[in-house]
């Protein structure tokens, strides 16, 4: 089976913006497997060190504003007064998630009872699929949480918007 060819068509101005191959049926039987595998080595990294790989992508994130900006208005025909601050939001939740993150992945103590302890242990648990409309921007998919959290993430968007 020959792997489809996927255009991606500006809607402001009905011009190409981006043509790629799409997926083999090979290449998608795979993905859960290598997601798994990665999943297998990262749930291995402590909180401290995946807070820090969030740190990072969130500083690119924000360094690129105007050049994601501008991707997004021409993939989406977003006007560019907004998508600078899409940008700037997504880069916003995802410190938000890291400032929260300490507290909310923390050992959560369960009901006392002589002899025991009890608590629940917030721990990764493997990788998550993420698939999204056509017209929610990446900025809006919030890709900060699930590093964070320990999950490896595989986002998928439709198949005329670019990856």
């Amino acid at each position: 089976m020959s792997v489809e060819v996927i255009t991606t068509i500006s809607p402001t101005t009905n011009e190409a913006v981006l043509t790629r191959n799409g997926a083999s049926p090979a290449d998608l039987e795979l993905l859960p497997k290598v997601a798994t595998e990665a999943f297998q080595s990262f749930r291995k990294s402590t909180l401290e060190e995946r807070q820090d790989i969030v740190r990072k992508f969130l500083k690119r994130l924000a360094d690129r504003e105007g050049e994601l900006a501008q991707e997004l208005t021409v993939q989406m025909g977003r006007p560019i007064a907004f998508t600078g601050k899409e940008v700037a939001t997504a880069v916003k939740r995802g410190e938000y998630l890291l400032k929260i993150s300490n507290k909310a992945l923390k050992d959560t103590d369960g009901e006392p009872e002589k002899g025991f302890k009890r608590f629940i242990r917030k721990v990764p648990v493997g990788p998550v699929l993420i698939i999204f409309a056509w017209n929610v921007s990446w900025c809006n998919r919030q890709v900060a949480g699930r590093p964070a959290w320990g999950c490896s993430a595989d986002a998928a968007s439709s198949y005329s918007t670019p990856t």
